[in-house]
């Protein structure tokens, strides 16, 4: 039975603006697409830093109409704020196909719906995925290495590609139990009795069993089949809102009274009508593969056949100028279902093959490779420029008497290779750069974000704002800190840390911070840089809401953040 994985991308051109631009997260965006006599028509927007929750807005509203919505409800600076693309279908179309290629990791077979204005990629994946642990890690490893890459996607697996697009669609309406569950209660580390209630997040993938789509997904809406909107309209004066009240009427009714196109919807979210993938246009990226002479059980002798065929490709990368940025290497077993596939990603272009070969040595090392290798097939999945520097030839003579200085382009190329190599051995969640950002609470004052490859003497990003006087170490989570104060809103003048006993001699403060009402429940602290009679300085805080009453010896009204050096 054929098995359909489809990726749903939402809001598509609006996503696609934001991964090539971030820093239009901070504002309203809106795709307008400008039809006769000079009206303007939203094709999709959104505003993903808004600390309110925005308006639902429909697409296809007039520009006029889309912002007087958004000032009732976000006020006139909202309006002032946001930024108008104008639609480029030929663009979106482009970069969706690219997703499709990478998709092509899973199965031979990728194809970009058949839409006026597509947002959905599907996968045919019948055989290829129990070659990779099964439908469920298929599926979702595709949502999370798109999320690594900033992009919001949505998957499900079923029978045909038209119940796959619906249930991808309606993740949150299937039964079952979900994809991703809630969060758990917990207590906060702060000492607040009162627990914080649990948020259910949104299923992000979902999986269809095999011939059981047509009662799984009886229950979706009938826009889930992709019907016209003047048949929906006539479905709804009927009373028939699901999929399964419509698959319950007459069929000859249905072609009569609604037309041949919702007759050949159903049929084809049945599997009685053929929906073939048009796979996309194959793309000239390099690709080569080697069928030993005898099979290979140690990965030193696979290591100098792979340096072969990643040369082979590199080689032809380089006469374009481009570099690789993500490869995959197929290791073909004995037996039908033996084998095994190694992805690599790279922080910056590389056209090295013995740092390419060595970066899938790292991963292989780590897996569970066939006993017998039979075969080794290397593909390159995506590239990227490389970045040429022209070098000084009469540098030595001008500076003379001065050491030899390295050129920063060779110095990016070398930090890039560690960047890699520590990817391979740590995974690629592993290697990050801490980027400030401008919070008040200090434990999320700063988030992980790709390392940035800069050349010596780059001026760093600028950092968030906020006080600048925090300590050198700083608790994960803080810590619960016995204290005693004699003011009721004053410093503690005993701190009791590890089992040991510090008077304080000097303190500084407070500096109160307290949290917006958007992140929930609210932390109101009284921060304090203590110095005790040892010579250490310490970063401890004190609840606003227990600061009237007076801290005892063993209350948990004091906690430990941080220590200076």
């Amino acid at each position: 039975m054929p098995r359909v994985m489809t990726i749903w991308l939402p809001r598509w051109p609006v996503q696609r603006r934001l991964v090539e631009r971030p820093q239009r997260r901070r504002a309203p965006l809106l795709v307008c697409r400008r039809e006769a006599r000079g009206v303007m028509r939203v094709v999709g927007w959104a505003w993903a830093d808004a600390r309110i929750r925005p308006p639902r807005i429909p697409c296809g509203q007039t520009l006029a109409e889309t912002l007087a919505a958004l000032s009732l409800a976000c006020g006139s600076r909202a309006c002032r704020m946001a930024e108008i693309d104008h639609d480029d279908p030929a663009s979106d179309r482009s970069v969706l196909e690219g997703i499709a290629r990478w998709c092509r990791r899973f199965s031979p077979i990728t194809a970009v719906e058949d839409a006026e204005r597509p947002e959905c990629v599907h996968v045919d994946i019948t055989g290829t995925a129990e070659l990779f642990g099964g439908e469920a890690a298929v599926v979702r490893t595709t949502v999370w290495t798109l999320a690594a890459r900033s992009l919001h996607a949505r998957a499900a697996v079923a029978d045909t590609p038209a119940a796959a697009r619906a249930a991808a669609q309606h993740l949150d309406l299937l039964p079952g139990e979900p994809a991703t569950s809630p969060r758990p209660l917990t207590t906060p580390t702060d000492g607040r009795s009162k627990p914080r209630h649990p948020r259910r997040q949104r299923r992000r993938w979902g999986i269809v069993p095999a011939g059981c789509h047509a009662e799984r997904l009886a229950g979706l809406p009938v826009e889930a089949l992709q019907i016209d909107e003047q048949a929906r309209g006539l479905l709804a004066e009927l009373g028939v809102d699901t999929i399964g009240q419509l698959r319950s009427l007459s069929r000859r009714d249905l072609g009569s009274r609604l037309g041949s196109d919702v007759e050949r919807k159903i049929a084809a979210f049945e599997g009685r009508l053929a929906e073939p993938l048009a796979a996309v246009a194959e793309e000239s990226l390099p690709r080569a593969e080697c069928h030993l002479a005898s099979p290979a059980a140690a990965l030193e002798a696979v290591a100098s056949v792979l340096e072969r065929l990643v040369g082979s490709c590199t080689t032809v990368l380089a006469a374009r100028g481009a570099g690789v940025t993500a490869m995959q290497v197929r290791l073909g077993g004995a037996g039908a279902a033996a084998g095994g596939v190694v992805d690599i990603g790279l922080f910056r272009p590389s056209t090295s093959p013995r740092h390419l070969a060595g970066l899938a040595e790292l991963r292989m090392a780590r897996m569970r490779l066939p006993r017998e290798i039979e075969s080794i097939a290397v593909e390159i999945v995506s590239t990227g420029p490389l970045r040429c520097r022209q070098r000084v030839l009469f540098d030595a003579g001008e500076h003379a008497g001065e050491e030899h200085r390295r050129d920063p382009g060779e110095e990016e190329a070398e930090l890039g290779m560690l960047l890699d190599r520590l990817a391979g051995r740590l995974g690629r969640g592993g290697v990050f750069t801490p980027q400030v950002v401008a919070d008040p609470q200090p434990e999320h004052a700063w988030v992980a974000t790709p390392p940035q490859l800069t050349c010596k003497g780059a001026e760093p990003a600028a950092a968030g704002g906020g006080p600048k006087l925090r300590p050198i170490w700083l608790a994960a989570r803080p810590l619960p800190l016995e204290a005693v104060s004699v003011a009721p809103d004053g410093p503690p003048v005993w701190l009791g840390i590890d089992g040991v006993r510090h008077r304080v001699t000097e303190a500084w403060g407070p500096e109160r911070i307290e949290t917006a009402w958007w992140r929930g429940q609210s932390v109101r602290r009284d921060y304090y840089v203590v110095e005790t009679e040892s010579g250490g300085r310490w970063w401890v805080f004190r609840h606003l809401g227990q600061a009237r009453r007076p801290a005892r010896s063993g209350s948990r009204a004091w906690f430990l953040h941080g220590r200076f050096a």
